[in-house]
């Protein structure tokens, strides 16, 4: 094939990618802007105590989600891009298969929460969130059937409108009394939207055509998704362990106060999760093909996310205090410690999310799956030594330990070379960037002018100083080359210029 035939295949590719991260990326802010007023609202309502309470029913149903999806969602994505003909018989097999294990799922969690101690309240609230799994069986497949063809247009309305009816339903029921558990029916009416939408896009728009599901087929399908499945259980073990522990040898409250600034982290990966969701279809595709250079593309994402989560992390450590005071009253004191320790798993959060596509993409998930089991013992073992010893704030040093630990198994699984040869110098100016907006934002930070207006004002003063510091200092150690800043100009200009006419 000749040059003059790769050049539009190339541009085609990153049209896609572009057209698929701009629009996860849209609607994801649009979605975090109101979730982030939202959860402000919630939290203040609700207090520490239920908060608490919230955040660990969905913890608990979280770890036990695992067991009805079993890597299933993660293989039928790289299987249903690679050969499109999959989908047919796939979706209604996935579908099937599910169903049984969540309505299993749905007797033995609220079971185990009792068994365990766990007070009726706590039960009833974990009972009910468990009702999420089976909506998740019918949802999650139809999900999967539009990444792997690349529609995450479609793929992030869907999760808009399920953020629009949690807030809606979620703000009727908070001003009713409901408390958490009306939060719970709210997150399940959101579920529900969001299935519907994607079955009616599935089979009127997309038009694909399912065969009635075999459950000879169940077999093949769990043995090839077995790998998946232990990591997505080993990380999901890692991500909520620390929650599910605290709830029985700690006060409700501090999970609360653990849980604002987990929650505040969350929103901001979406933006992590974006990319990766957006290149990973790609990703398989030139895999397969043998075109492009996956490990250009694997170091310039890890770059670009080390630019936008870096500053995030600096930023959030140092203003802390504030944000944490101003967004959920001095009834959250205790987080603003828990912030300053919990923001520095950011970067490690975002670098993840591109890492483990890549591993999925290179078939090394049977490795990934193994070394996982490793990363889950030592979470496990030092979260209970740290959490015992020194309460939530153990759980926090535990956090960003083992998120620097998940990244390190994940270099380890795709080799040096992959992540960093020709990389080294670049991620260095990006953190030399960093440092610099820490340094002006801690200086400014103690100056009475800023604050002459009041708190908020002072605390927006001071994200836009850091802002502009750090934007300066990208450019002038040279993070982002020329070429970059060159096509962000002129991509910025046909939006405006598209927008104008």
């Amino acid at each position: 094939m000749n040059i003059e035939q790769t050049q539009p295949e190339e541009k085609s590719v990153a049209r896609v990618i572009a057209r698929n991260t701009a629009f996860m990326l849209g609607g994801q802010i649009i979605m975090k802007i109101l979730a982030f007023i939202f959860n402000i609202y919630m939290v203040r309502t609700l207090g520490d105590i239920q908060y608490g309470r919230y955040t660990a029913a969905l913890a608990y149903i979280g770890i036990f989600a695992q067991f009805t999806d079993l890597g299933m969602s993660v293989y039928a994505v790289r299987e249903m891009a690679r050969i499109k003909e999959n989908i047919a018989w796939m979706v209604p097999n996935i579908i099937a298969l599910r169903v049984v294990l969540s309505s299993i799922a749905m007797i033995l969690i609220p079971l185990s929460a009792w068994l365990v101690g766990h007070n009726s309240y706590m039960v009833l609230g974990i009972a009910l969130a468990s009702c999420g799994l089976l909506l998740f069986a019918f949802q999650g497949p139809l999900d999967a059937v539009m990444i792997a063809e690349e529609r995450l247009d479609f793929a992030s309305a869907f999760r808009l409108l399920n953020q629009l009816v949690f807030i809606a339903v979620g703000t009727i029921l908070l001003l009713m009394g409901g408390g958490y558990i009306g939060l719970l029916i709210a997150w399940l009416a959101g579920i529900l939207a969001m299935g519907l939408a994607s079955h009616y896009v599935v089979r009127k728009i997309l038009r694909i055509k399912f065969d009635r599901y075999n459950i000879k087929r169940w077999w093949s399908i769990l043995h090839k998704s077995l790998p998946f499945a232990v990591t997505g259980l080993t990380a999901e073990l890692v991500r909520r362990f620390d929650i599910v522990f605290m709830t029985f040898v700690l006060h409700e409250a501090a999970i609360g106060w653990y849980g604002v600034p987990i929650n505040l982290i969350l929103m901001m990966l979406i933006m992590a999760q974006s990319m990766g969701m957006s290149i990973y279809p790609t990703l398989v595709k030139e895999y397969d093909s043998g075109r492009g250079s996956i490990q250009k593309t694997v170091q310039n994402s890890i770059r670009y996310l080390l630019i936008v989560s870096l500053p995030m992390a600096v930023g959030g450590s140092i203003l802390a205090d504030q944000i944490i005071i101003i967004l959920y009253d001095v009834e959250f004191v205790n987080s603003i410690v828990l912030m300053q320790i919990l923001v520095w798993a950011m970067p490690f959060m975002f670098i993840a999310e591109i890492l483990g596509r890549a591993i999925s993409t290179m078939h090394l998930e049977t490795l990934a799956a193994k070394l996982s089991f490793v990363v889950m013992t030592v979470s496990i073992i030092a979260n209970i030594v740290l959490i015992l010893k020194f309460g939530v704030i153990g759980a926090a040093l535990t956090m960003v330990a083992m998120r620097f630990f998940r990244v390190f198994t994940a270099w380890v699984i795709l080799g040096p070379k992959m992540v960093f040869e020709n990389n080294i110098i670049p991620l260095l100016r990006v953190i030399m960037a960093g440092v610099a907006m820490g340094v002006v934002v801690w200086w400014m930070k103690g100056m009475a002018f800023i604050y002459q207006f009041g708190d908020i004002i002072g605390l927006l003063n001071l994200v836009a100083i850091g802002a502009i510091a750090y934007g300066i200092a990208i450019v002038l150690v040279g993070a982002v080359t020329r070429s970059e800043l060159i096509y962000l100009y002129e991509a910025i200009q046909r939006r405006v210029t598209d927008y104008i006419s």
